[in-house]
């Protein structure tokens, strides 16, 4: 999703007064920090770095060939 999507469903939630949806955003931001602090602690990315740019560097799992 693009960040105007994100911006839009905020301004929305607020405007209609949606605690569902302001509480669904903030789990899905907390889950997105929690993935990277886990990402960060098993070292990958670096300080400062993006999530997705952290999520990037983890290999590809090789399922079946173990």
């Amino acid at each position: 999703m693009s960040p105007q999507y994100y911006k839009d469903m905020i301004v929305r939630a607020v405007e209609d007064k949606s605690p569902e949806t302001l509480d669904s955003l903030a789990e899905h931001l907390r889950n997105a920090e929690k993935a990277h602090s886990i990402l960060r602690a098993k070292g990958y990315g670096m300080q400062g770095s993006t999530i997705e740019a952290t999520a990037a560097l983890v290999p590809n799992a090789r399922i079946g060939f173990e």
